[in-house]
């Protein structure tokens, strides 16, 4: 059990920008350090690579494809592809002329987010195939590479934080364009888990009779269930502890194997759905969303402070080498699939307004130095946070 629930808490903290994750799609922003501690101009958001720069109008690369508006070009020294802007962005902001294409209808957080979203699904495609990545583009709607690049022109005119007079001088560093890159990346996620189930339909294929969210579900119920409990619950899905046991070894199997974090996003969503447990309603709350971007409804669940205490105390446990599970009971009266809930609720909150973050830093390291000073308690060996 422990270990799936560390799997669920992993998932969260990688969606929620707040644990590095390669498996989830690069928002490129976190809480703490936007683009790599900067704000991102508008010509390097623009780049369809991190490795695309000003040579790469060079006269010495060669044109694979041409667009109206774009250029796949090869670097003659490795053999590299990327797609370049060929549209001026060196032009005022008042002479563009808008075109939102497929990313929606005019300048609102909606737009912003679909764009971006389309922006990571494009950019991760280019680290492989250039021109598999642009029929990514045109499955959004575009009609090619140049009709994308039309597109961010527009984006930068009315997102971009202007320090100049042209469409290209300006960064984008705006709370709107970081909660949007963040909801952005949530999209993405969900696109590529489509995209994964469709290719591999038996990835989520019952094992057994028994579906993810059933597994899911039964976990979650599992988690304030008594012996013997646990074996009634399992007779009404008719199991008895060997097939559960069989069960449980392949799905684990299949999460560990899953390096698009399809069957763990569903698993969270399913685990979360089923509302057990003292915070079993923001629980659901947040998996209603289906992890969107969007700000879980309801009632806290807790005051935000007391969230990032606990957080705060469960980093100390966890590195002082304190059984987390039982310091949870002791002191807060909760298990960590509870707290799970409870702090995905209050993430969510914060990807509406990101400038939250920072005070959540704050009081989690507040809280770490001051549970840190405890004595350690004896190893956990069921949970690694």
């Amino acid at each position: 059990m422990g270990d799936l629930i560390q799997k669920i808490i992993d998932f969260f903290m990688g969606l929620f920008g707040m644990k590095k994750d390669e498996a989830l799609p690069a928002s490129t922003t976190s809480h703490e350090a936007s683009y790599g501690g900067h704000a991102p101009s508008a010509s390097s958001f623009a780049s369809s690579s991190d490795d695309d720069d000003d040579d790469s109008s060079s006269s010495d690369y060669k044109v694979i494809v041409q667009r109206h508006g774009a250029a796949l070009i090869e670097d003659p020294d490795d053999g590299e592809r990327i797609w370049r802007n060929d549209h001026n962005l060196e032009v005022p902001r008042e002479q563009w002329v808008d075109e939102w294409g497929p990313a929606g209808r005019g300048p609102d957080d909606e737009t912003l987010a679909n764009f971006l979203m389309h922006k990571q699904v494009f950019e991760m495609a280019c680290q492989g195939d250039p021109l598999e990545a642009e029929q990514k583009l045109t499955g959004f709607g575009y009609r090619d590479a140049g009709h994308y690049y039309q597109v961010y022109g527009t984006v930068m005119k009315h997102f971009a934080d202007p320090h100049g007079p042209n469409v290209d001088d300006g960064t984008f560093q705006s709370q709107r364009f970081m909660s949007a890159s963040m909801k952005a990346s949530q999209m993405a996620h969900r696109a590529n888990m489509q995209q994964t189930t469709q290719a591999d339909p038996a990835l989520i294929a019952p094992v057994e009779g028994v579906t993810m969210e059933t597994y899911a579900q039964i976990q979650a119920q599992a988690t304030s269930a008594s012996p013997d409990q646990f074996a009634a619950l399992l007779a009404q899905h008719g199991m008895d502890q060997a097939k559960w046991q069989r069960v449980s070894n392949e799905w684990n199997d299949r999460m560990s194997k899953d390096t698009t974090h399809t069957l763990v996003t569903i698993y969270g969503q399913a685990f979360q759905s089923a509302g057990t447990g003292q915070f079993g309603a923001a629980a659901q709350a947040h998996a209603a969303t289906g992890y969107d971007g969007s700000a879980a409804g309801g009632a806290e669940p807790m005051p935000f402070e007391r969230c990032c205490e606990i957080q705060g105390a469960i980093q100390a446990w966890s590195n002082t080498g304190q059984d987390v599970n039982a310091m949870l009971a002791q002191i807060f009266k909760m298990n960590a699939a509870e707290f799970a809930g409870v702090h995905s609720w209050w993430l969510s909150q914060l990807t509406a307004d990101m400038t939250r973050f920072a005070e959540y830093d704050r009081l989690v390291n507040h809280y770490q130095a001051q549970y840190s000073a405890g004595a350690p308690a004896a190893p956990d060996a069921d949970l690694s946070f």
